[in-house]
């Protein structure tokens, strides 16, 4: 049976002097996985239009075809297709090999539509960070793979000014969409997953595992009701300003602004990346 074209290490190479599909890999070496007009707007740096996201799906479509990359559609139950990009294993074998893999470069081949949402969101927090960084002058680094120890991250990723490089402030991303449920002993699931790094912080066992011992846990929210509920929650059981919550929409709109909220001290004060 031969290959399906996502996986295949066939005879396709990318052909010399071609800068665009070599950045196209490259961004999906470090972002995981995109949708078109994501990467478009990457690789254009600026608002796209019709045409770009149109030459981009192209090069999307034909690196997919030669196997450098897996294509996964988040609308085949709806019939119109709606897909996102992440290399595939040969895509990750050529990261590699031409030397741009990051802490970030993973297969999508073989993911689970299940966990795809969380996966762009993931994704999108990323570009978010990545463009306020650069105009901010600071300092980041991210990292998606190999985070399964005590606590389990959905990323980890630091933020450090330049000018003052005695400080690198520690960080865990953490998606949660779901409502309060999956009640155990009368705690919800999320209560459970954040009390653990709640009884992690500051522990001799962080540091084995990470190399620090303090950090902040930044979780993101569908919305603002959401993340109230949260914090509510939160007062009364972990009163702690490691936890920083924000929305998808609060992030996406302006990252570099006050838009995370602590349940600790005064509830009304927010805090940005600035805050270091």
């Amino acid at each position: 049976m031969a290959p399906s074209p996502n996986t295949s290490r066939g005879p396709h190479a990318i052909p010399r002097g071609n800068p665009t599909k070599e950045r196209v890999l490259e961004l999906l070496a470090e972002f995981f996985c995109l949708r078109t007009k994501d990467a478009a707007a990457l690789l254009r740096n600026r608002d796209i239009t019709e045409n770009d996201a149109r030459s981009v799906r192209r090069t999307l479509s034909i690196l997919h075809r030669d196997g450098f990359l897996c294509r996964l559609d988040l609308g085949a139950a709806s019939g119109i297709a709606n897909y996102v990009y992440g290399l595939s294993d040969k895509g990750v074998d050529h990261a590699c090999e031409n030397g741009y893999s990051t802490a970030s470069t993973k297969t999508l081949d073989e993911h689970s539509l299940r966990t795809l949402d969380d996966e762009l969101e993931i994704s999108a927090f990323h570009i978010a960070l990545q463009r306020f960084s650069e105009a901010s002058g600071l300092a980041y680094s991210w990292r998606q793979t190999d985070l399964k120890h005590t606590v389990h991250p959905d990323a980890f990723f630091t933020v450090q000014d330049p000018r003052d490089t005695s400080k690198e402030f520690c960080y865990f991303l953490e998606i949660e969409r779901a409502k309060f449920g999956n009640y155990r002993d009368g705690e919800p699931q999320i209560l459970r997953k954040l009390g653990a790094f709640y009884d992690y912080f500051n522990s001799t066992d962080c540091e084995k595992e990470w190399g620090f011992r303090q950090y902040r846990v930044v979780i993101v929210q569908r919305t603002d009701a959401r993340r109230e509920g949260l914090l509510k929650a939160l007062r009364a059981h972990y009163n702690h300003r490691m936890f920083w919550l924000t929305t998808e929409s609060a992030y996406r709109e302006n990252i570099g602004g006050a838009i995370f909220r602590t349940p600790k001290d005064d509830v009304s004060i927010a805090f940005s990346f600035l805050t270091l």
